[in-house]
């Protein structure tokens, strides 16, 4: 019995070294790598984290943003409205009426995304916006689709379609803007910029910025306008863009708030109708201050700004103004005499524009789903070197209104609006009534306008 025992024993430790030779000959087979998926990150960029996700076989931290709105839009008509109550450059009222909406609808969709990456020298970042719009009546965006921001940055440099450094915020807290430089969520111009940072929250930029037309995102800050948005009629033409608009910036932000104080010199290199010429520069100054309220509610804060010009009418954030009606909103009457210069009709000079405004806003969370931001705003226009032919003149603007939002649940908000703003103007030196003219007929001035509009939107935020 032990003796076939230890023939079984010895057949099986046999079998078993064979079979191990065997497979020592064959090629061996690694397991299968483990998948690669997406991860998660986030990096810090001017004090704001970029939270995204690192595709396999890159190290650039990669967010998609945006969102889409719907809303309805209404205002006051006066009846039998003016379409074009003066014209600042030939000195004529015309009394024709149109058959202009009072209601409207506006959609808009932007699509954003966010590319970082560290480097030796900070964050190399770039972001883009896109824009698409559909509007149909009262104050509507149209059909459009453009680039509404393209930047990067890099230690300190900004290069790109991208905020203006010289306001301090944008057109303030709803759809329609109060007075300020609106160069923050619509109108961005093409920019070369460099901010040193000091440490403490404190920094420095020096920018130069393109001055033209934006496309279908702005008309940038070479400003003609006078009465252009009833009949295109301007007293000068821009001879091309001979210079950048160059600005300079100081900013402060710390855990009370942030305030800041910058400047801006504007090329005005034109061609009046007469065939006069100026090359000059203008300027602006702009300053504003904003401060956390805690002690009210979590994300309250108060805002005060302001901005003063010569010869840089846009700058002074009056244009800005609702919707860029100079003050006749809703063509309700008498816009205001708005322009970086103004050529004498009678050929003696050109008269200068200072213009200026001031506004402030307040933010307060009655919850975290609830906030009101009432808003008021004042500006004015004076002229100097204007002579007994000229038919431009000085004129005051106030706005006042509040903007509620709702936030039910995350990402979506519901916004109800509600502006109104009043104009009054002097009657031009150089205006004569009864004087009859091409394309209209000289009444009594009308020296006042005013109107208020409202808007409901939806938007999805994500």
């Amino acid at each position: 019995m032990t003796l076939i025992k230890s023939l079984l024993l010895g057949s099986a430790a046999g079998i078993v070294a064979i079979a191990s030779a065997q497979a020592a000959d064959l090629p061996t087979r690694k397991g299968a790598p483990a998948a690669e998926y997406v991860r998660i990150c986030s990096i810090t960029v001017a004090g704001k984290p970029i939270v995204g996700f690192t595709l396999p076989g890159s190290d650039t931290c990669l967010k998609i943003s945006g969102y889409v709105t719907g809303q309805i839009e209404g205002g006051n008509l006066n009846d039998g409205q003016l379409v074009n109550s003066y014209n600042h450059a030939s000195g004529q009222t015309n009394t024709g009426t149109t058959a202009r909406p009072d209601f409207g609808y506006t959609t808009r969709a932007n699509i954003a995304l966010d590319a970082v990456s560290n480097t030796a020298y900070g964050p190399a970042a770039a972001h883009v916006e896109m824009q698409f719009e559909n509007g149909n009546g009262f104050d509507n965006t149209g059909n459009a689709a453009y680039i509404n921001l393209a930047y990067v940055t890099w230690a300190g440099i900004t290069a790109g379609k991208a905020q203006s450094f010289y306001s301090f915020t944008g057109g303030g807290p709803g759809w329609a803007n109060f007075f300020s430089p609106d160069q923050k969520g619509f109108n961005q111009p093409d920019v070369l910029a460099y901010t040193a940072s000091f440490g403490g929250g404190f920094s420095a930029t020096l920018a130069i910025q393109s001055a033209g037309t934006n496309g279908n995102s702005g008309g940038g800050t070479n400003f003609t306008d006078l009465n252009n948005n009833f009949n295109g009629d301007v007293n000068y033409v821009y001879n091309g863009m001979r210079a950048p608009d160059v600005v300079a910036q100081l900013n402060v932000t710390q855990g009370w708030g942030s305030a800041q104080l910058s400047g801006v010199a504007h090329n005005v290199d034109v061609t009046g109708f007469s065939g006069a010429t100026q090359n000059t520069w203008g300027y602006g100054i702009d300053a504003g201050v904003s401060f956390n309220l805690p002690s009210w509610g979590a994300g309250d804060d108060i805002l005060f700004t302001g901005s003063y010009t010569r010869n840089a009418a846009w700058y002074s954030g009056i244009p800005d103004g609702m919707w860029g009606e100079n003050g006749a909103v809703n063509g309700n009457g008498q816009q205001l005499a708005l322009a970086d210069t103004y050529a004498n009709p009678n050929g003696l000079g050109w008269a200068t524009p200072t213009a200026w405004s001031v506004a402030a806003t307040l933010d307060h969370h009655f919850s975290p789903e609830f906030v009101i931001s009432p808003e008021v705003a004042y500006g004015q226009v004076n002229w100097t070197g204007t002579n007994i032919s000229s038919v431009v003149s000085n004129g005051t603007t106030w706005i006042a209104g509040a903007v509620e939002h709702w936030d039910p649940v995350k990402a979506i908000d519901f916004e109800f609006e509600l502006l109104y703003q009043n104009t009054h103007n002097q009657t031009p030196v150089g205006f004569v009534p009864g004087v009859g003219g091409v394309g209209g007929t000289n009444v009594n001035f009308q020296p006042n306008a005013d109107g208020f509009a409202a808007r409901f939107e939806v938007t999805r935020n994500f």
